[in-house]
């Protein structure tokens, strides 16, 4: 069964340190709603943004939350510094990023075993592609993921293949039973690369609206896809990240204050995001496939 993952950025006050209140009811708001899973992630959740503590204070924040399902992002670090992270975690769910650039899969391999170890059960793991070492770029193979897998080092992926095409050949030799979590472009990257076995995405629409994810999941495809396509010809204008966080403050949810350096927000952007998202709530409400609990 499809499923998605909401990742969850993290809400700072006026003077710039993390929102507490803010971030809890917005998980708050997501469990309402019904969503299964949410995700602290290294793009979305900002740990370039955040020091360790605060990394660790946001999961924590995560794990108190009424939502079922949590994977706890790790940062990048030295194995020695992320295996003291993984034993604050020990018994979660936990993502962990590879620190460095690819050498060869040996060292992969080690790093996440013994995180592994330190956490008390397998890992997501988030794959993301990375620099080579000798120079070029290197994304995640299938004989990688396997070996982790089949080592019960990892449960899951986070993909994020910089090439949707070889992401399906990649998908595809990876076993059933692995979690595959696709990210960037949310349904629409997972209508393409479900038949080859992914089987959730990363949220996009649903950090708004979750109904319109769900029914995504429920078989309502067409419907939904399009209100994702008019949300992301907005979205793309300004960039994923500003944009989600302008909307989410427009919706009234969190996000209302960011910490720099990060783009101004302008009033022209502000308008264009809360009038697409306004009009995809309201155009939502006619189409009478369910009820929306909406945080405007």
């Amino acid at each position: 069964m499809t499923n998605f993952v909401i990742p969850i950025p993290p809400s700072y006050d006026l003077d710039g340190a993390l929102d507490v209140n803010v971030i809890e009811t917005y998980l708050g708001y997501l469990a309402e709603n019904n969503v299964k899973t949410v995700m602290t992630t290294a793009g979305t959740s900002q740990f370039n943004m955040l020091n360790k503590a605060e990394i660790i204070e946001l999961n924590e924040i995560l794990l108190s939350s009424n939502v079922p399902n949590k994977i706890i992002g790790m940062p990048p670090e030295p194995t020695s510094a992320s295996i003291r992270f993984a034993k604050q975690f020990k018994s979660s769910k936990v993502m962990v990023l590879y620190p460095d650039r690819f050498y060869d899969k040996e060292s992969i391999v080690k790093h996440c075993s013994v995180i592994r170890d330190a956490v008390g059960g397998p890992l997501y793991l988030h794959a993301m592609f990375m620099r080579k070492g000798t120079g070029g770029q290197w994304n995640y193979t299938a004989d990688v993921l396997n070996e982790l897998f089949e080592k019960q080092i990892i449960i899951g992926v986070k993909e994020e293949h910089s090439n949707l095409q070889e992401a399906y050949n990649v998908i595809r030799q990876l076993p059933a039973t692995m979690h595959v979590i696709v990210a960037g472009g949310s349904m629409r990257r997972h209508q393409f690369l479900r038949s080859a076995g992914a089987d959730s995405f990363l949220s996009g629409i649903g950090n708004f609206f979750p109904e319109i994810e769900q029914a995504y999941c429920d078989g309502y495809e067409a419907q939904t896809i399009e209100f994702e396509s008019q949300m992301f010809d907005v979205f793309t204008k300004y960039g994923w990240h500003p944009s989600l966080r302008v909307g989410l403050s427009k919706l009234g949810l969190c996000c209302y204050y960011d910490r720099e350096p990060w783009p101004k927000r302008t009033k022209p952007m502000e308008e264009e995001i809360y009038k697409i998202l306004r009009n995809i709530k309201h155009e939502w409400q006619n189409l009478d496939i369910g009820p929306m609990q909406s945080g405007e």
